[in-house]
């Protein structure tokens, strides 16, 4: 499971440090896309084959805009040696990241964020909202 919040910063080339703890489970090669939020959401292979076996069983009318958003905008990743992986300009652009990012564990696959967006995003919760949604999931 991944789990934690990491701090970094992007450099001239487009490329980040990417948490040691995640590599493991992320495995060699992994994939990043756009995702919801403004932000880069990110998946290793197996996690990856298994949403696309889901989009291929469910009506292609239906997930056409879910299969354009995830695979059109993705990237297979691999860490190079110092551990750093390549953010494209477009993904960058999605996320509105210019300098300083947030690179979080959230169960399944991590996020990267901008680091002011993140900020935003974690002091916009409501937790009222929360607590109903955790109540709905019987939390």
């Amino acid at each position: 499971m991944l789990f934690g919040r990491y701090e970094y910063s992007v450099d001239a080339k487009n490329r980040v440090n990417f948490p040691p703890k995640f590599r493991s489970e992320m495995g060699e090669t992994f994939y990043i896309t756009k995702w919801l939020d403004g932000c880069i959401i990110g998946y290793a292979e197996k996690e990856w084959m298994r949403i696309a076996e889901i989009l291929k069983e469910k009506s292609m009318v239906k997930t056409r805009d879910i299969q354009r958003m995830l695979y059109a905008n993705a990237m297979d990743v691999t860490p190079d040696k110092q551990g750093r992986i390549l953010i494209p300009q477009y993904l960058k652009a999605h996320a509105n990241i210019t300098k300083d990012v947030i690179i979080i564990g959230a169960g399944n696959h991590i996020e990267i964020w901008d680091k002011i967006s993140y900020e935003e995003k974690e002091n916009s919760m409501d937790f009222a909202d929360l607590e109903a949604a955790m109540e709905e999931l019987e939390f």
